[in-house]
């Protein structure tokens, strides 16, 4: 299943669970409805920041996030690596 397949059913579960609305949840994280809609649904995968903001919001945490999407190595111990020449 593909990440946005993934995270739309995640924060959809969560939504649910919470008794939020829509509405609700795109307000708190500073997105259109029609644009949470089109997360939520699977069409459209948010950018990171938005992505931080709908886990947060709804307690999603990360670490289910990245088992449900099969990432190996834990959040955490994921660096970037920058040389400056």
């Amino acid at each position: 299943m593909k990440l946005a397949s993934k995270f739309s059913s995640l924060a959809f579960k969560a939504r649910k669970e919470q008794g939020y609305t829509q509405s609700e949840v795109a307000e708190a994280v500073s997105v259109s409805v029609r644009w949470y809609q089109k997360i939520e649904s699977g069409r459209k995968l948010p950018g990171t920041l938005t992505a931080l903001r709908i886990l947060l919001f709804l307690g999603i945490d990360i670490e289910e996030l990245r088992e449900e999407v099969g990432l190996v190595v834990p959040v955490h111990a994921i660096r970037r690596t920058f040389t400056f020449k």
